[in-house]
C-alpha cells in the first residue's frame, strides 16, 4: 500500500537544539584519510568527454568514527556534488600534484557530528566525475563511485581487501547491512540514482541502504511527469529526506524528487525546507561571503546553516538507521523560524 497519496503539508513546532551529544569532547571521535590514488577507478560508458577516453577517477575519502568502536556500527557515506576539481583554473583530471580541490573535505564537521552519535561517517571524493562528462551518464558514475566505496568497506569488515593496508580497528565494526547515504548538489542526484528502485539491486553483494538523504540535490531531466527517465530517480521503498533551503536557486528542482515518488511511496519521506538557508554553505569548502544574501535580504550565517544541518541530518540517520524516533523526523519543527517540514506518508 502507497502512503501520503492524500497527504498534507505539515509543519510543526519544536526548539532547535543541538543533540546533547554534540558535547562530547572531540577526542572521542578518530578521524582517517584513504586514498587508492588519482587513477584507481573507471565506470564503463564515462568518458572524459563525449567520444573521448574512459575517465580515471579517484578512490579517495575522509572517515570519522567513535574513537572506541563498540559492535557493529552503521555507515553514512557522503558524497559531494560538481565543483572544480582543481585548486587551480585546469578542469581536469587528475589535478597537477598537491592541487586537488578538497569538496570532500567540507562535511568535516557533519561526519565529527555523526560519528559523535555512534555512526562511521566517510565522505568520499569525486572530482573524477566532476572533470568528465555531464548529464545522466555522470549520476551512474557518482552512484558506481559510492558503491565501490561500499565495497570496499564491506571488504575491510571480512578483514580483506586494498583498505585493510590502510585502515586498522574497523574489521568487523561496521554494519554494512545497515547503510545511510548523503549526496549533496549533483552528489544528491547521484545518490538517489544509487538508491532508485530500478538501481537498488546493483548495490554490491551484502550491502544493504536503508536511509538517504538528498541535500539540496539538482534536479535531472524528464520531459513529463509519466516519462520513463523518473524511474532512474524513483525511491519508493527506503526512507528519504530532500533537505533544501528556502534561499537556494534549485529548491524547486529539489522538491521533484518528493513528487516523483509521492503516492507511490511504501515508507515515510520528507521534504524539509530550511529557512533563509542557500546552497553552498552546507559545504565548508564552498562557501564565501558573496554567497549570503536572498533575494529578499540575508541568509542564514554560515554557523547556523551548519547548525540545522548537525541537528536534522544526524537526527533523520538515527531514527532509520538506529531505530530511535526523533520528533524532530518524524513531527517536523521550526525552531526560531529555521526550518519547515513536511513528512509526507
Amino acid at each position: 500500500m502507497a502512503f501520503g497519496k492524500a497527504a498534507a503539508a505539515v509543519a510543526c513546532a519544536m526548539v532547535l537544539t543541538a543533540p546533547t551529544t554534540s558535547a562530547a569532547p572531540d577526542n572521542s571521535v578518530r578521524r582517517v584519510e584513504y586514498s587508492l590514488g588519482d587513477r584507481a577507478f573507471q565506470v564503463p560508458g564515462f568518458h572524459t568527454e563525449p567520444g573521448g577516453p574512459v575517465a580515471d577517477l579517484e578512490l579517495t575519502a575522509i572517515v570519522h568514527a567513535p574513537r572506541t568502536l563498540v559492535g557493529k556500527r552503521p555507515l553514512v557515506l557522503l558524497a559531494h556534488g560538481f565543483w572544480k576539481p582543481c585548486q587551480g583554473e585546469q578542469w581536469a583530471w587528475p589535478c597537477p600534484a598537491g592541487d586537488a580541490f578538497p569538496s570532500y573535505r567540507g562535511y568535516d564537521y557533519l561526519g565529527e557530528e555523526l560519528a559523535r552519535q555512534g555512526f562511521v561517517a566517510v565522505s568520499v571524493s569525486v572530482n573524477g566525475v566532476n572533470a568528465g562528462e555531464m548529464g545522466e551518464i555522470a549520476d551512474v558514475a557518482r552512484a558506481a563511485v559510492m558503491s565501490k566505496h561500499l565495497e570496499m568497506w564491506r571488504d575491510l569488515n571480512d578483514g580483506k581487501g586494498p583498505l585493510t593496508r590502510m585502515l586498522s580497528g574497523f574489521k568487523n565494526h561496521v554494519d554494512l547491512t545497515n547503510v545511510g547515504t548523503l549526496g549533496h548538489s549533483r552528489g544528491g542526484r547521484g545518490a538517489v540514482y544509487q538508491a532508485s528502485d530500478k538501481h537498488i539491486a546493483a548495490l554490491p553483494r551484502g550491502v544493504r541502504i536503508r536511509a538517504v538523504l538528498p541535500l539540496a540535490p539538482a534536479g535531472y531531466y524528464a520531459p513529463d511527469p509519466e516519462a520513463p527517465e523518473n524511474l532512474d530517480y524513483r525511491i519508493t521503498k527506503i526512507p528519504f529526506a530532500v533537505v533544501a533551503g528556502d534561499c537556494d536557486a534549485i529548491a524547486g528542482q529539489a522538491a521533484g524528487y518528493v513528487t516523483n515518488a509521492q503516492g507511490r511511496n511504501l515508507v515515510p519521506i520528507h521534504l524539509v525546507t530550511p529557512k533563509r538557508a542557500n546552497h553552498n554553505f552546507f559545504n565548508t569548502e564552498w562557501s564565501y561571503d558573496h554567497d549570503n544574501h536572498c533575494a529578499d535580504g540575508p541568509t542564514l550565517t554560515q554557523e547556523e546553516q551548519r547548525k540545522v544541518a548537525t541537528s536534522y541530518i544526524p537526527a533523520f540517520f538515527r531514527q532509520y538507521l538506529l531505530n530511535r524516533r526523533n520528533p524532530i523526523v518524524s513531527e517536523g519543527y521550526q525552531g526560531v523560524d529555521v526550518v519547515t517540514h513536511q513528512p509526507i506518508g
